[in-house]
């Protein structure tokens, strides 16, 4: 993987602008580097470090991060010079692009910084919107479940027949199942390995079934698009209803998410009383 590809996606968006319009910045302290006739100030990296996300920041204030920093700033000023030498700057689609970076960056800035005025959501609203929202937090029902798949309904019968007659449900799954399921006796599991099985994890018309089948007993046979199911239920469950302090965080995300969108567009309606907008 070459170098600017890891520093955060935010340095090249910066270093862009940087490049495109960095003058200003390098007028401002004193010159760490050059390239060619261009300069980069220690004011112009302490800006660009502020806007890598503060969860990613820390790494890049010691010493060693700034100097990664500063060698992508230098890479990128490499690159936009050997492009324009090129002519690159010129061409109406890059001229576009650039354009395009500057309006979008100053517009998530402009937007940040009318997010940065507003007071930070209180315990007072998370715990309000957690005692109104109860229904939201509450866990789907459970279940650990073993399925059979043929492909008939006449090989499921015959299948269940068996289990009637007392046949063990893993290790019939094992001899007749056609899903790569039956090497661990037929057991269902997500996408990553939990066998905890919540609602919302199956198609609705199977799930309907399968939820319905009482704790011990088999269903079936269900059909589906694959073939045809014999289901076991094993385990049923109905989790714990999470504290407020499990949900604190997804409750504040919620919150602030809210007020984005709500911010979001008031900004919007009202620059448009300010600024004419015609689309054609």
């Amino acid at each position: 993987m070459n170098s600017l590809c890891r520093i955060p996606a935010v340095i090249f968006l910066v270093g862009a602008l940087v490049c495109h319009a960095g003058a200003a910045l390098a007028a401002e302290g004193n010159v760490i580097a050059k390239v060619g006739n261009r300069e980069i100030t220690r004011e112009a990296l302490d800006h660009i470090i502020a806007t890598i996300p503060e969860q990613n920041r820390v790494p890049f204030l010691t010493p060693d991060g700034r100097k990664k920093i500063l060698d992508e700033v230098v890479a990128f000023t490499l690159f936009a010079e050997a492009a324009k030498k090129e002519g690159l700057d010129k061409e109406p689609a890059i001229n576009t692009r650039l354009d395009y970076a500057q309006t979008e960056y100053l517009a998530r800035e402009y937007f940040r910084r009318r997010q940065a005025k507003a007071p930070p959501i209180s315990e007072e609203e998370m715990k309000a919107y957690f005692n109104s929202h109860k229904a939201e937090f509450k866990p789907r029902e459970e279940i650990k479940a073993r399925h059979i798949l043929v492909n008939t309904e006449a090989e499921a019968k015959k299948a269940l027949e068996k289990l009637k007659a007392g046949e063990d449900f893993a290790a019939l799954a094992k001899k007749v199942s056609i899903d790569p399921a039956k090497d661990i006796g037929g057991a269902l599991q997500l996408p990553d390995g939990r066998d905890w099985l919540p609602r919302g994890s199956f198609e609705a018309s199977f799930e309907h079934v399968i939820f319905n089948i009482p704790k011990g007993q088999v269903g079936g046979p269900i059909k589906t698009q694959f073939g045809w199911h014999l289901v076991k239920v094993d385990e049923k469950r109905q989790p714990e209803m999470p504290s407020y302090v499990q949900v604190r965080a997804s409750i504040m995300r919620r919150l602030e998410d809210e007020r984005n969108n709500e911010l979001h567009k008031q900004l919007t309606d009202e620059l448009k009383r300010k600024i004419p907008v015609e689309i054609k």
